[in-house]
């Protein structure tokens, strides 16, 4: 764990990234399919095992190696992405994919609320750089702030169309990639292209490492299954 963070941002983030999982799992809940309801436990057990597992890592200074290549803090991404990318290539998966509630996908956004305020946090506390944040160049907090709108506006009121929502997606999505890119080329490793006054440690730590291995992949697992299901709706 990182020294000398305070407690109630340790919590917050823990909180937040359960969170997260929460109305993820929502999402198989809240499906009108039997089927696809079923899954909830398995995916809620399999989230915990994942976190549970880069837990340990973590506290026994796993992804601190600043000389690994590839960083290992990559390695919990490109697994994560291995399994979004089999989840979308398996026609029994994606079935399941396409019959999740998409409310409680888009709801899903408003974590990204207290990710960026814990990030900004993270900075006042020297643990990454300024560029990360809403202060710098880190805008990915709208996202956050617009996703009760659009689930208002689209879901409950009905005033705005799939291609508003679609569009809201695919931009949201972009936002999300700028962030990732900005964590990754400021955390240290042989690879850091920027911030090399105050790098990206936090999330070599626990409970931060679940920021790259959770919270960045269900959100965008999320916008993923939101944009294919808008892009077949509209063909």
């Amino acid at each position: 764990m990182l020294p000398d963070i305070p407690l109630y941002l340790t919590i917050t983030f823990i909180l937040t990234a359960f969170f997260t999982v929460g109305i993820f799992a929502s999402g198989f809940w809240e499906s009108k399919n039997p089927k696809t309801k079923r899954w909830t436990h398995t995916l809620l057990l399999g989230v915990l095992f994942w976190m549970i597992f880069l837990s340990v890592l973590a506290i026994n200074n796993y992804f601190i190696d600043r000389k690994a290549t590839p960083p290992h803090v990559a390695i919990p991404v490109f697994i994560s992405l291995g399994i979004i990318l089999i989840s979308f290539g398996l026609p029994r998966f994606r079935r399941t994919l396409d019959s999740l509630s998409l409310e409680s996908l888009t709801w899903l956004h408003v974590v990204r609320i207290p990710v960026e305020i814990s990030l900004y946090w993270l900075f006042l506390e020297k643990q990454v750089p300024e560029s990360m944040t809403f202060s710098g160049i880190n805008f990915d907090i709208l996202s956050g702030i617009t996703a009760p709108i659009v689930v208002w506006a689209y879901f409950k009121r009905e005033i705005i169309g799939s291609k508003i929502l679609l569009l809201w997606n695919v931009l949201s999505l972009a936002l999300l990639f700028i962030i990732v890119i900005r964590a990754f080329g400021a955390a240290p490793s042989p690879i850091q292209k920027w911030d090399f006054e105050q790098p990206n440690y936090a999330v070599l730590h626990f409970p931060f490492i679940w920021l790259p291995g959770v919270i960045v992949p269900l959100v965008f697992w999320s916008h993923l299954i939101a944009i294919r299901r808008l892009v077949l709706k509209k063909a």
